[in-house]
């Protein structure tokens, strides 16, 4: 088979069915219409005289010969994405992208002021939208440019990802003034047990991070309120009884007095999650280095 005869767009189908498992999905990430996909799919068993995928009821599965090939496919598209992807192209003056970022409202909180502040200085025609976005949904969401980045405790299973860690922090248990908690000299694991608790998350059922930390250790806190925001916590803490753990960050930024957790609990910890096909993006480039500095100056207030 010569490569000059080769529609080299079906090579960027077929690994999409590959990392996708379905035609409907690859449709959605290349951007055409499922009987376009199949109709490549058919293409390219002629082609390779060879089913390439067959359909399971959990999907598209690779045949062996797309097992043996589909490696050398996707080092190929990438050196072709590294090589139209012109980082020197990019202009944040004057350029009007739009960004979307998955960001959950504590992250909000943490950096949009001085992620705003860095753009309206760079980029004053570049927006910004940022919401939300389910952790299994976020790897697709990338794949498909419905997201530019996201941010999260928790790192996709997801080959086709990169990220790293842009904040980390101890947790504590966050009170109002004069808490009983701040009568005691010494704070035992059994004082820290018998407080209620407010739980933070947008499931309906499930602990928060540093809750199934606890849990490991066979160590249960009592939750009183499960609420969706974390930003409506200080004013429920000021008022009531109830306590928080929460970042140490997050204790000093509202003005709430806190204890530490008196046992190893590892600490919280973010990260900046992006598509890999937008590693040499220069636009990509540009905005990961201003999130990453945003939380670099949320960092250094905590020091």
């Amino acid at each position: 088979m010569k490569i000059s005869t080769f529609d080299l767009n079906l090579f960027v189908i077929m690994n999409s069915i590959y990392t996708e498992g379905s035609l409907t999905k690859a449709a959605e990430v290349v951007g055409i219409t499922q009987p376009a996909v199949s109709n490549a799919l058919s293409r390219l068993r002629e082609k390779f005289d060879d089913e390439l995928f067959v359909r399971t009821g959990s999907g598209m599965v690779p045949t062996q010969k797309t097992e043996n090939i589909i490696k050398d496919i996707q080092n190929a598209l990438q050196l072709m994405q590294k090589s139209v992807n012109e980082p020197d192209e990019f202009n944040p003056a004057t350029s009007q992208k739009t960004f979307r970022i998955s960001l959950g409202d504590i992250n909000e909180g943490r950096i949009l002021a001085i992620l705003m502040s860095k753009m309206e200085k760079q980029a004053p025609n570049i927006k910004l939208e940022c919401y939300y976005s389910a952790r299994d949904q976020v790897p697709h969401a990338l794949a498909t440019n419905e997201l530019s980045f996201a941010v999260d405790p928790f790192i996709p299973n997801s080959k086709d990802t990169n990220s790293m860690k842009v904040f980390s922090d101890q947790f504590v248990v966050a009170h109002r003034a004069n808490h009983p908690l701040s009568k005691i000299s010494e704070i035992t694991l059994d004082e820290i047990l018998k407080l209620k608790y407010i739980n933070i998350s947008n499931r309906k059922r499930g602990a928060s991070v540093v809750e199934m930390e606890m849990q490991k250790m066979q160590l249960q806190p009592e939750i009183a309120l499960r609420s969706q925001h974390y930003q409506i916590t200080p004013e429920i803490v000021r008022s009531t009884d109830l306590c928080l753990l929460c970042s140490e960050t997050f204790a000093k930024k509202h003005g709430l007095s806190y204890v530490e957790i008196p046992i190893h609990v590892p600490p919280l910890e973010q990260y900046l999650i992006w598509h890999n096909s937008d590693d040499n993006d220069g636009s990509h480039i540009w905005m990961r280095k201003l999130i990453i500095e945003s939380f670099e100056e949320v960092s250094s207030v905590k020091l």
